[in-house]
Formats: C-alpha cells, structure tokens, sequence
C-alpha cells in the first residue's frame, strides 16, 4: 500500500498538518464526521446539548468546552487496520509499523518499529522499501516482503509462492531425459516435463567440429555469453525446443538465470553438419527472476551424449 507521507525517523517528528494533507489521503466514510467548532453552552459533535450536562472541568477527546464529550470519543493514533484518526487531523493511511498522534491539529508520526534492511529477519516478512538510489532510506516508497537474501521487494508472489521456489535443491536429479539440437542447444528435463535447465551456446562449435572433423573442447562462464542458460518449471515446458513448429505457448511458472558457475562442453564429429555433445554444469548458481528464495546452486550436472547439429532437408 502507498503511504500519504514519505519519511524516514527515528525520532517524534511532525509529520503532516491538517492545512497540507493531500485530499487523496481522506477517507471518503469519515467526510462530514470531523469535529466541528463549538461554543460555549453549546454541543459537541454527536454529544447531548451543554445545557444538560455542563462540566466546569476540561472537557474530554471529541468535545468543546463547557459540553458533554461525543458519544464515541476518537482515537488518537493509529487504528488497526492501518487508518489513523483523530479529533482534529483528517484521517491518513499508514504502515502497520507507525504509529501516529494527533497532536496540535497535526500528526505526530514514529517509524522506530518499522524494518527497513531485512537482515536478519525470515523471508516473508513485512518492510518498508526503500527507493533507489536512497540507500539510507530516508524516503521510503512503499510497504513491501523481505526475500531469502535480505531484501525487500515489493513485487508480486509469483504462482508456485514468494519464499519457496517451485524448483528445490536438488532437482537436477529429476531431469532424467536429455536432448539437443542445433548449434547449439542442449537440454535436460523431467520425465513429466514440468522442470527442466535450457542451455543454448552460440559459438558454432558443431560447425567447428564438422570443418575440422575433429573434436572440440570448450569452457564457458555460466553467466556470459555466449551461454544462454535458464532453468524453468510450469507444465510442458520444452515442448517447443527443438522443434520447427509451434505447438502451443508452453506455461512457465518460474524462471532461474544462472549468476556463477562454469560450463565444460565437448563436442566430436559424427556426420556432415552434426555433432555429438557432453555439456557438464560445475558450480553453477540460479537465483529466481523474481526475488523470494534462496539460490540453489547445482554442483555437478551433466547432460551427456546428445545429438546435436542440423538435419538434412
């Protein structure tokens, strides 16, 4: 949720009067329920005439001087739900982190309880962002979930959850069915084709080995070109790799991208125009696209003997 104020302390600090509160702020409901100015003698907002119950003492929350109090006095702070209201300050909308008091016609707003770096805390847990290039946090933007890693977002979850990932350490174990294509593409996939690693190296070294009719040996970054790798699970999600048709637009649930790691491939001469391929994953390291679990990283992973190059026609 969008905060009607944007400010970072430590202290008491005022701020926002009643004279500068930006119309969008107000709650529609609580129009025509602000304390009215009264006078002696007379009536408080929704209380019982002055003349009935007068007190010579002060008067309380809601009242004016010389009147009975309102039937329901207001609440000088922050409600609940995150509204906060007084006598005389229009309502505003805040973080459940900060507390406010109608002071003076204005508000008196403490942020001491509000997170603002997620460290140390649990993924999921509520933050406050803060804007970029503002690594202090003076200006904070918006309410947002601390991820594995000790930031706050303010994405989205996305659909297989915000802190744990559809894909889990380990699942390199499941893509048992490997393939490729190309110059080149090689792959490995579950058997239900629900995860899978796409890898794509684009450095002709199928048309190397077929020109030489010797074998190559190469080592890449994962990260860098010109390795393009992703690791992906939702529901048939190679279908369309390696295939001249389209058969349908797969479901990708999640996306990981690789950060670290090396890739080793070999790739040997079979016939005019194709190869066969060995693609070793060492160390290689995928975060989520989207912020929330921790990386996982796959220490050794091998797609071996696969098919690669063109086929004739």
């Amino acid at each position: 949720m969008t905060l009607c104020f944007r400010t970072k302390t430590y202290r008491w600090a005022l701020l926002l009067g009643a004279a500068s509160l930006v119309s969008g702020c107000i709650d529609p409901k609580t129009v025509g329920l602000e304390t009215e100015g009264g006078t002696d003698g007379g009536t408080a907002t929704g209380g019982m005439t002055g003349s009935n119950s007068e007190t010579d003492g002060p008067a309380t929350d809601g009242s004016q001087t010389g009147g009975q109090g309102t039937d329901g006095p207001a609440t000088d702070g922050a409600e609940s739900d995150g509204t906060a209201t007084g006598d005389s300050c229009p309502p505003i909308q805040t973080a459940e982190c900060i507390e406010c008091e109608c002071v003076a016609d204005s508000w008196v707003c403490n942020t001491d309880a509000c997170n603002y770096d997620c460290q140390g805390d649990m993924c999921g847990d509520p933050c406050m962002m803060c804007p970029e290039g503002d690594p202090e946090c003076t200006d904070p933007d918006a309410e947002g979930i601390c991820t594995a890693d000790g930031a706050c977002v303010g994405v989205p979850p996305p659909k297989q959850g915000f802190c744990e990932g559809a894909l889990q350490p380990g699942f390199e174990a499941n893509l048992t069915q490997v393939f490729g294509c190309a110059d080149m593409t090689v792959i490995g996939r579950s058997a239900t084709d629900t995860e899978a690693i796409i890898i794509g190296i684009n450095d002709m070294l199928v048309a190397t080995t077929a020109d030489t009719g010797m074998p190559v040996h190469a080592e890449y970054p994962a990260e860098l070109a010109p390795v393009v790798m992703q690791a992906v699970s939702g529901i048939s999600v190679t279908l369309n790799e390696c295939n001249d048709v389209i058969f349908r637009e797969v479901e990708i649930d999640e996306t990981w991208l690789p950060t670290a790691g090396t890739i080793i491939v070999d790739v040997a001469p079979i016939l005019d125009s194709q190869g066969i391929a060995t693609v070793e994953l060492v160390d290689v390291v995928f975060e989520r696209e989207q912020p929330g679990p921790p990386a996982i990283t796959v220490e050794s992973f091998t797609i071996a003997d696969v098919n690669v190059g063109w086929l004739p026609g």
